[in-house]
This record gives structure tokens, C-alpha cells and sequence, in this order.
């Protein structure tokens, strides 16, 4: 995980608004006593996909989530805007390959085995902006899931009864909870908290908004 760096300085107390249409982040904020508005950017991810191999994984994750937060900037110029992203990997004979959302039940089944009995990497890629004080930071928070074995009938039941369509990695860490000790797929996690596994590493942000109300 990298820490924050940043430039600038915001004056006084500021709105907090999210940039992003999750229901996910939006609810890890509110859980935490975070209030924020939210504001969905019109970013197209998957328009995008082309850079995961030129910027990899990190820079990926980061150049998303600075065009989610750039995006929702302009209209809310007094407020810091959260941008965040997550980005899936999987590393095949020392590759790097990308985990995406995947639109229906055989694609998801097909991403899901090719994940089993193996360990993957969620990139978090957190930026805040304030354009007012063009203050800008940005942070990295990186969770290694790893899957025990499974096979397609347990992953075509899994996807049939949580469609986890909007995810990346076609699964959610909730629904491993849900599925109870010895059904669930994910076997273990290794990260600074499990909120970075949800796509909003909670931590990291709070350290990412005290230091946009820090002096330099």
C-alpha cells in the first residue's frame, strides 16, 4: 500500500461527495459515520480496459478513479470529491491479467473457475480532489484474496443465487459470509482491513481526508 501524497491545502470544513453510482461504497461510508453526497461520474470503465496493460494494475486503478473524481470535480468545486476504483488481477505465468464484471451467468462461471484454488489481487486506487485549493491526494490499498478449490456446478449455483454481476472477480465477499464456514469460496485475506475487499478501503480513507485538512 502507498500512503497519500498531496498538494495544496482546502480551508475549513468540507463536504465530502462520492464519486461513484456503488451502493457499496456508498453504504461503507454511511456505516462508518461518513456522510457524503453522492454524485455517479459518467466514466465508461470498461472503455478503458486498453490501458490495464500499459499503466498496470496500480496505475490502473489510480487513472480511473482520478477520471471519476475529475469528472464530478467541476460540479462541486468547494467540496472534496472521492474518486475510487477497484481493479481485479490475476497473475497467470507471471502475467498480470485483469478481473472484470462479467455480464451474464457463463461468463461469470468461466472468470470464477479460472479463479479457483488460486490467489488474486484487489487494487483499491482512492484519489480526493478540491478544486477550489487544488489540492489533490491519492493512495493505493491492495487486498490478496485466495479461493479454495472449486468446481463449475459450485460456481454456476453461486452465480444463479447472487448474480454478482457488478462485480469485479464475479463475487462478493458478503456473499462468501452469507454462504457460511465450508461453502464459501474465499478461504483467506490478506490486507490492512476487509473494507478494501468491498472496493472502499475505509482506513485509507480516513488517513486520505485528515490529510487533505492538514497543512503540507
Amino acid at each position: 500500500m502507498t500512503g497519500p501524497a498531496a498538494s495544496g491545502e482546502p480551508h475549513g470544513d468540507l463536504e465530502l461527495v462520492l464519486a461513484s453510482g456503488s451502493p457499496y461504497r456508498a453504504a461503507m461510508l454511511a456505516s462508518e459515520g461518513i456522510t457524503a453526497t453522492i454524485d455517479p461520474p459518467e466514466v465508461d470503465e470498461r472503455a478503458l480496459d486498453h490501458l490495464f496493460d500499459e499503466l498496470g494494475p496500480v496505475g490502473f486503478a489510480l487513472e480511473l478513479a482520478r477520471r471519476k473524481a475529475s469528472d464530478v470535480a467541476p460540479r462541486h468545486r468547494d467540496a472534496v470529491v472521492l474518486g475510487a476504483d477497484q481493479v481485479g488481477v490475476l497473475d497467470v505465468g507471471g502475467t498480470a491479467v485483469q478481473l472484470t464484471k462479467q455480464p451474464d451467468e457463463d461468463t461469470a462461471v468461466d472468470q470464477l473457475l479460472r479463479m479457483s484454488g488460486s490467489t488474486h489481487r484487489l487494487v483499491n486506487g482512492i484519489v480526493l480532489v478540491h478544486l477550489r485549493s487544488g489540492r489533490v491526494v491519492e493512495g493505493v490499498d491492495e487486498q490478496v484474496v485466495t479461493m479454495r478449490r472449486f468446481d463449475e456446478a459450485e460456481a454456476r449455483a453461486y452465480v444463479r443465487r447472487f448474480a454478482p454481476y457488478d462485480s469485479s472477480g464475479s463475487y462478493r465477499i458478503e456473499d462468501q459470509i452469507e454462504m457460511g464456514e465450508g461453502e464459501g469460496f474465499v478461504v483467506d485475506v490478506a490486507g490492512e482491513d476487509p473494507s478494501g475487499v468491498q472496493g472502499l478501503p475505509v482506513p485509507l480513507v480516513r488517513r486520505m481526508l485528515a490529510s487533505m485538512h492538514a497543512p503540507d
